[in-house]
């Protein structure tokens, strides 16, 4: 038992391989490297492990021990943090049903906090699930926690109570416009969902077919959102992420957009939209015959962009562009902000941060006309949020690429909170990304007086083997 506790253990303090149905004592924990920015906490692994597998076998003195272990090292990482760069250091996690086996959190959030994280971000709506419990779930999306006996389970607020008896911020963190496959199934959600000229859908746009984005027009899409959002904030999570905050990419050719029909601005609540800043019924009409064909006789092109010069007036065109496909553009790019600025209303009003998490280029034009097909408009999102920008770029032995991913942000929003979210994993490369430390200390060498902030993607990379069984063993 103690040699499979070592290898399970190796690296990460207690995650999963722990047998929580059957607790052990004196169990092993190879030490965490120092890499300089995780705090030097990995010595207290050991006895901290010890002591949470002898309060689970109903050791009250081990349990109060360890209860005041949780506390002093919670403190020690708040002291750590302050005078360590950077002074947040957060983590992407999904969590799975066997985390709400007895001791799973205290375990998981344990070892987080051996490595120095003092902030959480839990990944709470994706693939179409919520985590939510399933017998208070008023959302149209079922559950993460679907095991029979555990519908009440509140996987959720479990996480945000662990990770702050630990001196952990735990965000939220939420899929936004991509609703995932279960809603595309819906019957009842089917002009919801965002569609191009073609008639296409996400589904039929990006490879796998489970990304299924929703017209950000759509009120519908709205309210579902809104209930979901308000079921999320009930948990008082210390603030909320917003994640696929764009269209869906294409592969190829259909990664950039070139033509109104390549837009995702043809569904019923977003052509309407449009149509209705027209006050006449001819230039409906134009507008209408515009976006169902993308073609217009020279004569009612002109009309038409007569009919629509105060919307051009917001626009700062090149001279050879294209007015008509310029306004489409802003269109789809506009239904994107309206929905966050929507989401960041919402959660404001409940006393909470709110944060956008985008690709640094994602709002980008390509060539003459053509736009990033993901029409992520990252740059004209609220200032107040926070701005985490996924930097993932590959360039061998350097850091170029992805300073310049960061540099982006900081150019356009200099008043803002940039918290970089880096990809590695400690202490060796991974799918060719560099070690994490390396990845920071470039971080803090460029832009260590502008961020302070720093995330890392993921849990699930650094400790795959964790993951894999926590995803897979039964409650």
């Amino acid at each position: 038992m103690l040699a499979l506790l070592r290898r399970c253990l190796s690296g990460m303090a207690a995650i999963a391989c722990l047998p929580l149905q059957s607790p052990v004592a004196n169990a092993q924990l190879s030490p965490v490297p120092n890499t300089g920015y995780n705090c030097d906490l990995a010595l207290y692994s050991v006895p901290q492990a010890n002591l949470l597998a002898r309060s689970l076998q109903g050791d009250t003195a081990a349990e109060q021990e360890y209860r005041q272990l949780v506390r002093s090292l919670a403190a020690d990482l708040q002291r750590c943090r302050e005078q360590v760069w950077p002074r947040t250091m957060a983590i992407w996690v999904r969590l799975y049903g066997c985390d709400l086996r007895p001791g799973g959190l205290d375990s998981l959030f344990d070892s987080l906090q051996t490595l120095g994280y003092n902030e959480v971000f839990i990944e709470t709506f994706y693939d179409g699930r919520v985590l939510l419990p399933a017998a208070d779930n008023p959302t149209v999306w079922p559950s993460v926690v679907a095991e029979p006996g555990l519908e009440r389970a509140d996987l959720l607020a479990e996480a945000i109570r662990k990770g702050r008896e630990r001196g952990m911020s735990v965000y939220a963190w939420l899929f936004t416009l991509n609703y995932g496959y279960s809603y595309g199934q819906r019957s009842d959600r089917q002009e919801v969902l965002a569609r191009n000229g073609r008639g296409e859908t996400s589904a039929d746009i990006v490879p796998s077919g489970s990304q299924i984005f929703v017209d950000p027009y759509s009120p519908i899409a709205r309210q579902d959102y809104q209930i979901l959002l308000r079921s999320v904030l009930s948990r008082q999570p210390d603030g909320v992420l917003l994640d696929y905050v764009r269209y869906p990419r294409g592969s190829g050719a259909a990664s950039v957009a070139t033509t109104v029909a390549d837009l995702l601005i043809q569904s019923p609540a977003a052509r309407q939209a449009w149509i209705n800043q027209l006050s006449t019924s001819e230039g409906q009409a134009l507008l209408q015959e515009y976006l169902t064909t993308g073609r217009l006789s020279l004569s009612d092109r002109n009309k038409l962009v007569s009919l629509l010069a105060n919307q051009l007036g917001s626009l700062n065109l090149r001279q050879e562009a294209d007015p008509l496909w310029s306004l489409a553009v802003q269109h789809a790019r506009r239904g994107v902000v309206e929905f966050v600025n929507e989401v960041v209303t919402t959660v404001s009003q409940a006393g909470l941060p709110s944060g956008a998490v985008f690709f640094p280029f994602g709002n980008m034009r390509v060539g003459q006309q053509g736009w990033d097909s993901r029409m992520q408009p990252w740059d004209q999102f609220p200032s107040t949020m926070e701005f985490h920008p996924m930097s993932y770029s590959l360039c061998g032995e350097n850091h170029d690429c992805v300073l310049a991913e960061v540099q982006r942000v900081l150019d356009a929003m200099p008043n803002s909170i940039v918290q970089p979210a880096i990809a590695g994993v400690w202490g060796r490369y991974y799918d060719a990304h560099l070690p994490l430390e390396r990845r920071m200390k470039a971080l803090q060498t460029t832009y260590g007086s502008r961020i302070d902030r720093v995330s890392h993607f993921s849990l699930a990379w650094i400790d795959p083997e964790g993951e894999r069984v926590r995803q897979r063993c039964r409650v």
